[in-house]
């Protein structure tokens, strides 16, 4: 038996676009939210670090200097700091938006090949594939 596939639903390859592009993605994003969550925690260690320095002569405190203060960063640092101890619930948040970005990617990219399929196969009249029964 000979048949021609001669449309591909969009619907379809959207979801199963999705889909796979959800499962295809889950690893790599686990793998990137731990990266960046390392990162924060090491750029908190380091912003943790940076100390007041107190100006002080024959013992009277003349002038104290907040170096993130001096910055304009300490708004930044305790977003950080809170941030990095997001912990189990940021891995969660970065891993599912991660995945949704792949899966989004995936299912546009499948849309795409789906519309250029069925313009080809209007054109040429489809993929022709032999099927045989097996059972």
């Amino acid at each position: 038996m000979r048949y021609a596939i001669r449309r591909i639903s969009l619907r379809s390859a959207l979801t199963f676009g999705l889909l796979l592009g959800w499962l295809a993605a889950l690893l790599p994003a686990a793998g990137l939210a731990t990266l960046l969550i390392w990162l924060l925690q090491g750029v908190n260690r380091a912003i943790g670090q940076v100390e007041i320095y107190e100006i002080s002569v024959f013992g009277q405190q003349i002038a104290t200097i907040d170096t993130l203060a001096l910055l304009g960063l300490s708004d930044e640092a305790s977003r950080v700091a809170e941030l990095a101890g997001g912990g189990l619930t940021l891995f969660a948040t970065l891993t599912l938006l991660f995945t949704l970005v792949g899966g989004v990617f995936v299912a546009a990219s499948a849309a795409l090949v789906c519309l250029g399929y069925n313009l080809l196969a209007r054109l040429t009249g489809g993929l022709a594939v032999e099927l045989r029964d097996i059972g």
